[in-house]
């Protein structure tokens, strides 16, 4: 079980380890590729950037959101391109989407999303966050969020 105070804490603490990190790498720090990534890729042609990763990152939260938003009673649409499609497909759609923007589009969109992220929770009730069982949950938030930072954002 989780509590809402925690729950909101560890998110929080992980975009602010995030954000330091993108604040350190900077615009052309993230524009730099990932090392190594994409050598054993099912797509060979997907070589990410680190921008590519936070955009990853920032997606899967932003879908996380609306999922909060719902559970609020807002009518959040569905994302029609994603809907129905396996995990990998719906990773790819999101490269597609963000792999010409610039880094700094990125960083706007990161930043963005957090804000709007960080209102949809502070407005659940405590009883939603009772009711979360899995030790993972919120996994996009913090757990997905961390393990795409320290392999594709920090790992020089």
């Amino acid at each position: 079980m989780h509590n809402k105070a925690e729950t909101v804490a560890r998110v929080e603490a992980e975009y602010r380890a995030l954000d330091r990190t993108v604040r350190r790498l900077g615009a052309k720090g993230l524009g730099e590729p990932i090392p190594g990534f994409g050598t054993r890729a099912r797509t060979k042609r997907e070589r990410w950037r680190r921008k590519d990763s936070l955009a990853h990152i920032v997606a899967w939260k932003e879908h996380s959101m609306r999922t909060l938003r719902r559970a609020l009673g807002h009518k959040e649409p569905f994302d029609e391109e994603m809907r129905g499609k396996t995990v990998d497909a719906q990773n790819r759609i999101v490269y597609r989407r963000w792999r010409r923007r610039p880094a700094r589009a990125v960083i706007a969109y990161h930043r963005s999303v957090h804000r709007e992220l960080r209102k949809a929770m502070r407005a659940l009730p405590t009883a939603y966050y009772a009711k979360r069982f899995s030790s993972l949950w919120p996994y996009d938030l913090a757990g997905h969020s961390t393990w795409h930072r320290q392999h594709h954002l920090e790992n020089e």
